[in-house]
This record gives structure tokens, C-alpha cells and sequence, in this order.
């Protein structure tokens, strides 16, 4: 197997070395993962003169970017960014814009970009990038080189891409963490952008570059293997929706045996979930052979089966039930995703919910609880959230304090009020 899975790609614009350019990073740790894709991308183009840098503050940005102008280099900004941090990211924008004027371009992506580009070109971005980022980025580093801007404002790929042709992060640079190993997802679930933004037919990273990926790892001793998927039991499905044992075996074994008794798999649990009606004794058996962790997260979403229909989940309150008695059975605990406010959500609804989530806190799960935010891209993107009652806020919040749920949802409440007026 070799150690390096990815190949360097000839030298792009070599006649423009001299010239230089500077693609800064705004490196959150909220947005991290995508830089670090972007990142590898950009390492197996191996673009002449192009410097990268990674600064995780805003001081540290504003240096960065200072820096770079002062030594005459073409300087452009890029941000990823969800909804919940479009207030934060306007306000950046404006001070940038406002400090270097048109010596900097400022390029957004991620999520919220994605799903709604001229709203971000007019919080003053100057170009707005959607969807798959790779070849993207690379085609915009090129053009900085050059220095030429592109054509469009709103940058649309013109076909999904092929995630064994990139790496998801850069050795070159040292931006490593999880492998992205699918993308797309085939439910189109009304409050989610992965569908909308990627594709409803999963993509798949194949096993063998996956291990290869590994291995690279291991030989950089980094041994805790993290996977990035919409759902981790629908690994090597060709629709997503029917389960393939043997893919996640060929998938977890090859890495163990990879990685032996010197590294961690976690398959299943942060920063990617499992579907409830995917969570099987196979699929279970095969995570505790192979993996290390003692956690899974189940997204259910609600305990309403009317809502569940209106979200478009494609499982059913049962199959929540089941999952969690099955993982809890398997030796697992299991940390169970809820929304509440869904668009059309009514008492009757949230009652229902909230008696899910404390019939799962007396099997022995935790909660991690949700509110509505309407993202943009989605069916429910202009869909008001539904009121909370004090009965519901106060039954959640008692559900927390006796340490059996977790999440940011108050704060999902505030924001969803601003983003829907």
C-alpha cells in the first residue's frame, strides 16, 4: 500500500513564480474541517508562489493580512461559515473592507455561502463559492497567481467531485483531522442542507484510498482515525438507504489492522452520526470489533411521527426506540439529536418529543437537543420556527440541569428569532 495516497500534480503557472500571491484562511474551529480539505487540494496542485496561511483570530487575520500587502503580494481572504455565524462574519467583513478596501478580496463558502449567495456578496464578499470546494479553490489560487479575478461573483461547480481525487486535509501544511468519507445524502430532510448542497446521490471515498489515508496518518503518528459522513452505517451504500456490512467491514477492519494496537477508530459518534433505522446487531457488532468508541449518536429529530413525515426523515418513532435499546444493549451509549420548533410543530408535537427524550433518559441515553434555525438552501429556508411553551422550554431545561440533555438550543432559539425577524 503506498504511503502517500495522493500524487502531486505538475507545477500550475510556473512563468508566474515570481509574482506571488497570499490566500489567508480564517482557520475557526468551527470551520476548520473545510479549510483542511481546501488545504490538501491546494497541496496536490502544487501552485508555484502561492503562500497559505491559517490564522485562528481575528488579530492574528488582520496581522496576516497586513503583512501580506505590506510585502506586495495579490491577498485574498477566505471564509467558511454556518448561519449561526453570519452575524459575527458580516461584521468582520465590513471592518476588513473598510481597513484594506480592494487591495484584499474577500471569498466565502461553506453552508451558508452556499445556500445563500447574494445575501453574503452583499455583507461585502467580494466572490461567493457553492458546493464542492476543491477544484474551486485551486482554480481561484490560480487566478490569484495570475492575477485575475474571476468572471463570476457566484461560483457554482459544474459537476460534484470524485472525494478520491482529493486528499481531506494537507500534510504539506500540517492541517490535519477527519476523513471525509462519504458526501450527499438521499433523504433530503427539509431542515438539513446536505442534500441540497451536495447531492441526494452519496458519494463515497473508495476503502483502499481511505487506508491509504490511514496509513499517511499512522506514519505521522496521528492514530485516532475520525470520520466526517452524513450517516457512518450507510458507508459503501449505492443509495444511501439500504446498508452494506461488508463495505463497513472491508472499511473499519482494514484500518484496524492498519493501525493495530497503536491508534483509536471512532465510527459513528462525533463529529459524524448514525440513522436510527440503520443502527442494526451487524452494524453494531462490526463498530464494537473494530472501533474504539463507547458512544454513538443517533439522530432522531423528533418524537412526533406527524413531524417526522414533514421533515421527510424516512424513519419512524419506532425505529428510535429500537436503535437506542439495541445500542444500549451492544455495550454503546448513545447520544440521541432532537429539534424542537420545527416548522408546523404544535404542543401536541413537542409533547410527543419531550416524552421521546424522557423515555430515552430512563433507558439510559442523553439528549442532545436542538431548535429550529431556518438555513438557507433547505424547503424550510423561509419557514418560521414554532413557538416553544414555557412547559416545553421548562421540561428541556430540567432535562439539562439533571445533566440528561446537552446542546446549544437556546441559543438556536435567539438566532432563529433574528434570521426569521
Amino acid at each position: 500500500m503506498p504511503r502517500k495516497p495522493f500524487a502531486k500534480q505538475p507545477s500550475i503557472g510556473a512563468k508566474h513564480r515570481a509574482s506571488g500571491a497570499t490566500l489567508i484562511f480564517y482557520y475557526t474551529r468551527e470551520n476548520r474541517h473545510s479549510f483542511n480539505a481546501l488545504a490538501g487540494a491546494l497541496e496536490k496542485a502544487g501552485i508555484p508562489g502561492l503562500n497559505l496561511s491559517f490564522p485562528e483570530t481575528e488579530k492574528k487575520l488582520i496581522a496576516e493580512i497586513a503583512k501580506s500587502l505590506t510585502a506586495r503580494r495579490i491577498t485574498a481572504a477566505g471564509f467558511s461559515f454556518f448561519t449561526s455565524q453570519v452575524p459575527h462574519m458580516e461584521r468582520l467583513a465590513a471592518y476588513l473592507k473598510n481597513k484594506f478596501g480592494d487591495r484584499l478580496r474577500l471569498i466565502a463558502g461553506g453552508p451558508h455561502p452556499s445556500g445563500a449567495p447574494k445575501e453574503v456578496l452583499k455583507m461585502g464578499f467580494d466572490h461567493v463559492t457553492a458546493g464542492d470546494g476543491e477544484k474551486t479553490i485551486i482554480d481561484l489560487a490560480q487566478g490569484l497567481i495570475n492575477r485575475r479575478r474571476p468572471d463570476k461573483k457566484i461560483i457554482i461547480p459544474r459537476k460534484t467531485e470524485d472525494l478520491d481525487s482529493y486528499p481531506p486535509f494537507s500534510l504539506k501544511w500540517g492541517k490535519f483531522g477527519p476523513i471525509e468519507i462519504t458526501r450527499g445524502c438521499p433523504f433530503g430532510c427539509s431542515y438539513c442542507q446536505t442534500s441540497y448542497l451536495f447531492g441526494c446521490k452519496p458519494r463515497h471515498r473508495s476503502a483502499a484510498n481511505i487506508l491509504s489515508i490511514v496509513e499517511l496518518m499512522k506514519s505521522e503518528e496521528l492514530c485516532d482515525i475520525r470520520v466526517v459522513t452524513p450517516d457512518a452505517f450507510a458507508y459503501g451504500s449505492k443509495n444511501g438507504k439500504e446498508i452494506c456490512p461488508g463495505k463497513i467491514e472491508e472499511l473499519l477492519k482494514g484500518a484496524r489492522k492498519i493501525l493495530k494496537t497503536e491508534g483509536r477508530i471512532f465510527f459513528g459518534s462525533f463529529p459524524s452520526e448514525v440513522r436510527p433505522d440503520h443502527v442494526t446487531k451487524e452494524t453494531l457488532d462490526l463498530t464494537r470489533r473494530y472501533a474504539d468508541n463507547k458512544r454513538l449518536v443517533i439522530g432522531a429529530q423528533s418524537g412526533s411521527p406527524k413531524m417526522l413525515a414533514a421533515i421527510r426523515r424516512g424513519h419512524t418513532v419506532e425505529d428510535i426506540y429500537n436503535a437506542v435499546s439495541l445500542a444500549l444493549r451492544s455495550g454503546f451509549g448513545a447520544d440521541v439529536d432532537f429539534i424542537l420548533g420545527l416548522p408546523g410543530e404544535r404542543e401536541t408535537d413537542a409533547e410527543m418529543t419531550l416524552r421521546a427524550m424522557e423515555d430515552l433518559v430512563r433507558l439510559g441515553a442523553r439528549i442532545h437537543a436542538h431548535a429550529f434555525m431556518p438555513l438557507p438552501g433547505t424547503p424550510f429556508a423561509d419557514r418560521a420556527p414554532a413557538r416553544l411553551s414555557e412547559r416545553t422550554v421548562g421540561r428541556l431545561r430540567n432535562l439539562v440541569a439533571r445533566g440528561h440533555a446537552f446542546g446549544q438550543w437556546e441559543k438556536q432559539r435567539k438566532l432563529a428569532k433574528k434570521i426569521h425577524g
